[in-house]
């Protein structure tokens, strides 16, 4: 093994592990162990942790900077600055490590702690002439796990209902109504004569003529699973703000998607995997437009094969990441 250092500085791993930054840092830091050591910082007090392939090192006041040289260091957006803090407190006042940011750009702090770049991971991050603010965007993507089995399954809680439109809620908190927000009781009204499944609060609705046939629990990642890999369509009223995760699971299932216009999502639509919609009349006429057979098996065609390359491929990941962050010339310099 090279001598070759990244750090990975980072608010949610610890704190919020599922949340999509938290996966996507997972991810990336998964993928550069593959061409480096990688170092894991977070917010806390104490000793090392482990956490799976990874030792964790918690930071607070009393760490000294400039312990150990890294290639890069990777820090997240919309944190508060939490990260860019850790990295402070690591590195230095003026560090000469190249910090990129993941996701999308940093604010405030980003100049005096020297971001260099953004590591794009959402689909339709193309890097091109649309750079995030003043810092230049490295298409990387991410590895999404799926469970092939999911598709061959079907979930107890459906019992008769097939050929629905899975539809996953935008209200956020607890208690969830048992009755569907605003744009789905659209949806369930303009096509009262199909089978709609709600997903909302980890609890599952099925519909038809505005009735609720069955109800049920999603109790794990598998259940979530086993709905999207056998829907028509998914519609994601709220889709994960850094790279849609569920989305893209649904793509890389050959399941079209409905999103919002201007979300994180918006790529995946872009990328030929689905269709955008602004207004609740836009949904109800891409939802319509997905029932065509013909228009959803090409969707279908053109977003898993964009998933596949963007999501699905450890060693594109691994070898998109060498080049974004310059390791790929370092590793031959070092040797192995």
């Amino acid at each position: 093994m090279n001598d070759l250092r990244v750090a990975v500085f980072s608010s949610s791993w610890l704190r919020a592990p599922q949340s999509e930054i938290a996966v996507a840092h997972r991810s990336i830091a998964g993928a550069l162990s593959r061409l480096a050591t990688v170092d894991v910082y977070v917010p806390g007090e104490g000793g090392r942790l482990a956490d799976g392939a990874f030792e964790v090192t918690p930071v607070g006041a009393t760490v000294l900077p400039g312990a150990r040289r890294y290639e890069a260091g990777l820090v997240e957006a919309g944190d508060g600055g939490g990260s860019i803090a850790l990295a402070h407190a690591v590195l230095g006042e003026t560090p000469s490590t190249p910090l990129y940011s993941i996701g999308r750009s940093p604010e405030g702090e980003a100049t005096r702690m020297g971001i260099g770049g953004v590591l794009g991971v959402g689909l339709g991050d193309d890097g091109q002439a649309e750079d995030q603010g003043r810092f230049q965007v490295h298409p990387v993507g991410l590895y999404a796990r799926i469970h092939p089995g999911a598709s061959t399954r079907r979930h107890y809680g459906l019992g008769s209902v097939r050929d629905y439109l899975l539809v996953l809620g935008d209200r956020t908190g607890v208690p969830v109504s048992p009755w569907p927000s605003e744009r789905a009781r659209w949806l369930l009204a303009r096509f009262p004569r199909e089978y709609a499944v709600t997903v909302e609060g980890g609890v599952a609705r099925a519909w038809r003529s505005r009735s609720c046939v069955a109800q049920f629990e999603v109790h794990t990642r598998m259940d979530l699973w086993i709905l999207m890999a056998r829907a028509n369509g998914v519609v994601d009223l709220l889709p994960g703000d850094v790279y849609a995760r569920e989305c893209v699971e649904s793509l890389r299932y050959g399941v079209p998607v409905v999103v919002p216009d201007g979300s994180a999502a918006a790529g995946v639509a872009r990328a030929g995997g689905g269709l955008r919609f602004s207004t609740t009349s836009e949904l109800l006429t891409c939802v319509e437009a997905i029932a065509d057979p013909p228009t959803r098996a090409a969707l279908a065609t053109a977003g898993r094969k964009a998933a596949d390359r963007w999501y699905g491929d450890p060693a594109g990941l691994v070898s998109r990441l060498g080049s974004a962050l310059g390791l790929h010339e370092r590793t031959q310099g070092h040797g192995r």
